[in-house]
């Protein structure tokens, strides 16, 4: 589907999921290089920056939170920008872009002052909102380590391995989408500036200190999601060893009491204390004495 904006000179087009033909219109009313077009009617595994003599290409990958499987999946958005047009294109729904054309469509102070100045403070514009999204996508993910750091001290330790798990792998995708945001910037610091004058040097500083705030974010929320994973992992041995040790100790404690009463239960002709008055609470009473004996020694050496 092509939804698209014409205002005073300057075009702000989205394609999703665009067909061969319909990228090809595109590319031929915009004079986009064939390499480019090309590129526009497949998935890119690698974000990437070229330079054309009419245009930028850019492609980007967006960690954005997929319903269905309950995790951020990196969504792809390839850019198209020129001095008098911008142009989206994506295979997946990218809610920042739909968002950034609604606007521009219904906001008419917004769309006047954007496509006035042109290719550049859209493109700024709409970057931003792609990165401005993402806070509330780290949100998420705090949220989700708060209930982990709340469950893990309450007894929930084995239940919650499988949580932290994949809330880790959630944040490795994550930061795997955004990490070479870093290249292509560095990259742009040197090809956009000679495309939309040195001016366009500002607006890489604000996107790329953004870039970096939600790195930091991300970073410390690996770093607690790990030394919870190390709590809680020290939380199931501590318990694990606990259990061992006090099996260990019924069993050191019914080891003797199995012993005496297998030596009463000898078919011997002289066996001392069987056989007299009240044998059998004499011998009960032999184990409660060993049985506190072991018991005093084992408190005795902090075993218990």
């Amino acid at each position: 589907m092509i939804a698209r904006i014409d205002y005073h000179g300057f075009a702000l087009i989205d394609a999703h999921n665009p067909t061969p033909d319909e990228v090809l219109k595109l590319s031929k009313e915009l004079d986009i290089h064939a390499s480019v077009s090309e590129d526009l009617k497949r998935s890119t595994i690698r974000p990437r920056v070229d330079s054309f003599s009419s245009h930028l290409y850019l492609v980007l990958h967006l960690p954005l939170f997929d319903e269905k499987n309950r995790a951020h999946r990196s969504r792809e958005v390839d850019i198209v920008v020129g001095k008098n047009y911008l142009l989206t294109v994506h295979f997946d729904p990218i809610e920042p872009v739909t968002e950034f054309f609604n606007d521009c469509e219904l906001d008419l102070a917004l769309r006047e002052r954007l496509f006035s100045v042109g290719g550049a403070e859209v493109l700024h514009r709409m970057w931003r909102r792609f990165y401005l999204s993402l806070f509330a996508e780290l949100d998420h993910i705090q949220r989700k380590i708060d209930r982990i750091e709340e469950r893990v001290f309450n007894g929930h330790e084995k239940e919650l391995i499988e949580d932290i798990s994949l809330l880790r792998r959630d944040i490795l995708d994550f930061s795997r989408s955004l990490r070479p945001h870093e290249t292509v910037l560095e990259s742009l610091k040197k090809t956009g500036p000679k495309f939309f004058g040195e001016d366009f040097l500002k607006h890489l500083e604000d996107l790329d200190g953004i870039y970096r705030r939600i790195m930091v974010l991300l970073e410390n929320d690996k770093d607690t999601l790990e030394a919870l994973y190390d709590t809680n992992d020290s939380l199931i041995t501590h318990r694990s060893n606990e259990i061992v040790k006090t099996l260990t100790m019924l069993a050191l404690l019914t080891f003797p009491l199995t012993l005496i009463a297998a030596v009463f239960a000898i078919d011997a002709k002289a066996r001392p204390i069987v056989g007299r008055a009240n044998d059998f609470w004499i011998i009960v009473g032999i184990m409660f004495i060993t049985v506190g004996g072991m018991l005093a020694f084992f408190k005795y050496r902090r075993w218990l």
